[in-house]
């Protein structure tokens, strides 16, 4: 009976503890900020260390994809892959702002400004040639000439996603299926390896992260 109790004493401890830990990390507003920020540092710390071990494996797994390509796919995801593009993003921002929607479309335009920044700043440093550039292989659509990595596309598409999801969140597997969708078209329409997609999705999830928590932090909330 004692060691019941005492079990039982040790569980509501463990459990209080484990609470107020959550409750501390999940109002702190300066962790808030500064661990996307430090997550991102880490990733691209830890992908100029092993980027070129990764490269053979992201060549290999493009060209497999390469192989599953068809004439109705290859038009599906031509289409889908528009949802990454700034005009798309801006056309999102200009129906939410003429809506009276002005939060979440003064966050995606302060999200789509600093992405603009931070991709071509990773795009220049790595400069990684696209897969058309460097493999016999048919691009449906031509990027642009600062580098591969990491796809614009694919970190607008998942910032827009995350911070969207911050405002309506019943609809947060929508945004994320469609940005997963037009990640995965960047890589079937021949524009970029899969590493360049799965950096790019990362960071639009952490800027987009960082940007929600920063506005609300001065006063946007």
């Amino acid at each position: 009976m004692a060691n019941e109790k005492s079990d039982k004493h040790k569980s509501n401890s463990n459990h209080k503890l484990s609470s107020g830990l959550y409750h501390h990390l999940h109002n702190n507003k300066k962790l808030k900020i500064y661990l996307p920020f430090l997550i991102l540092i880490l990733i691209y710390s830890m992908l100029f260390i092993f980027y070129r071990p990764l490269t053979d494996l992201d060549t290999v797994l493009f060209l497999e994809i390469s192989k599953t390509r068809t004439p109705l796919l290859e038009a599906l995801f031509a289409v889908i892959t528009k949802g990454g593009t700034f005009t798309f993003i801006i056309l999102i921002i200009l129906v939410l702002w003429i809506k009276g929607e002005r939060r979440p479309a003064l966050y995606l335009a302060v999200g789509l400004i600093v992405d603009a920044i931070l991709v071509y700043i990773f795009k220049i440093s790595i400069h990684r040639p696209r897969p058309y550039e460097v493999l016999s292989i048919q691009a449906l659509e031509l990027g642009d000439s600062f580098g591969s990595l990491p796809s614009g596309h694919t970190s607008r598409a998942f910032l827009c996603a995350t911070i969207l999801s911050n405002f309506y969140r019943k609809y947060l597997m929508i945004f994320f299926l469609i940005a997963i969708s037009v990640g995965f078209s960047r890589v079937y329409i021949g524009s970029h390896y899969p590493l360049d997609v799965i950096i790019g999705a990362i960071n639009g999830v952490f800027l987009g992260m960082l940007v929600v928590n920063l506005l609300d932090r001065h006063g946007l909330s």
